[in-house]
């Protein structure tokens, strides 16, 4: 958080389009949730945020009680679990809005990860009460990013429809079906998707830099990188405003689907590059950027990957083509239609480097 009020680009608003509400955000003490919160608490809105397990646990939600704001329009509700049906009414009683960032963020072939997405998905909607009026849904670029075309590259007119739970990419599925189940739920609510790419920025907690922050985390430390070479980076700042211009120009963005994903790495990067960046961008640490799979490992699991019965356990084939895959994307219709620039991708690194020293990660001051 050192330079956030520095670093911070504010996106005008009409003036037309804004009015106090009252929104609920389900996640809300994750890190996305975090800053959602912390931006809507900003431009004058009621937060009803739902953290699961705040009531015997204060600590989990000190960050958001702490923030500007919270005392006279912060909400705590104990509430909200993506597995239950009718954990979110309570939390969304009364809300104008609703923004639903709870996720279950693993990349894996696990089935239970897309049960987590879609089911959310569901319980959420289920519990909107009378008065609410829109719905904006932290998607993902894994729901845009389809691995199987011909063409590596995509907008917010592309859906995933190659991942599923054979291939091994449980957690692009989820999304993809959540994100479809939602649009059609809907009916007559306002309805926006957001795609974020790899979140990264300051940290409140440290919890955390155990989130997408975890890739400079692990520079610090240091730890293996996983190292696909298709990544593609967005400050989380960004990322909260472009939720608040979500829910205040929802009638005007209706149906809208927005790609969150800075201008430098539009196209991908492989994330063993954070090193090089971090360390031009933020010198006065030390930074070891090894990666999580080296070229011979890669050649050796994906040979394997072919063998029957045995081979998918070694390497899906969703994890063959990540590995692999250059994958573009395009942040025009953000930039055009919410009115956002985003942050220089060095600039979002160095700040997520020196918020994690400044949580005690690391103290490995360069020679």
């Amino acid at each position: 958080m050192l330079l956030r009020a520095a670093a911070r680009r504010a996106v005008a608003v009409p003036a037309l389009a804004r009015r106090d509400l009252t929104v609920a955000v389900t996640g809300a003490s994750g890190y996305v949730g975090s800053y959602i919160t912390e931006e809507l608490l900003k431009r004058g809105h009621d937060v009803r945020a739902l953290v699961r397990g705040c009531d015997t646990n204060a600590a989990k939600a000190a960050h958001l009680r702490a923030l500007p704001g919270a005392d006279a329009r912060l909400t705590l509700i104990d509430g909200g679990d993506l597995s239950v049906k009718g954990s979110f009414e309570a939390g969304l009683a009364g809300a104008d809005a609703v923004v639903h960032s709870a996720a279950t963020v693993v990349i894996g072939r696990d089935p239970s990860i897309a049960a987590a997405a879609v089911g959310g998905v569901e319980n959420v909607l289920s519990s909107l009460p009378k008065e609410c009026k829109t719905f904006v849904l932290t998607s993902s670029i894994a729901a845009v990013i389809s691995l199987d075309k011909p063409s590596l590259s995509f907008d917010e007119g592309d859906w995933n429809d190659y991942s599923n739970l054979d291939n091994g990419d449980a957690y692009g599925y989820g999304k993809t079906q959540a994100e479809k189940r939602a649009k059609e739920a809907c009916g007559g609510l306002n309805f926006v998707a957001l795609h974020p790419g790899i979140v990264l920025g300051p940290v409140m907690t440290k919890p955390h830099t155990k989130a997408s922050p975890v890739f400079v985390r692990n520079l610090l430390l240091p730890k293996p990188i996983l190292n696909p070479d298709s990544a593609h980076f967005v400050d989380v700042r960004d990322v909260a405003v472009a939720h608040c211009i979500a829910v205040e120009r929802a009638e005007e963005l209706n149906g809208g689907r927005f790609i969150l994903c800075n201008d430098d790495t539009c196209r991908s990067v492989n994330p063993v590059s954070l090193g090089a960046v971090a360390a031009e961008a933020c010198p006065e640490y030390e930074y070891t950027a090894k990666p999580l799979l080296a070229p011979w490992k890669f050649a050796l699991g994906k040979a394997l990957s072919y063998v029957p019965l045995v081979g998918p356990r070694v390497m899906t084939a969703y994890e063959r083509r990540v590995f692999e895959a250059r994958t573009t994307l395009s942040n025009a219709r953000a930039k055009r239609e919410l009115g956002l620039a985003f942050r220089p991708h060095a600039a979002t690194v160095a700040d997520t480097a020196r918020a994690c020293v400044g949580l005690g990660i690391a103290h490995r001051l360069a020679v």
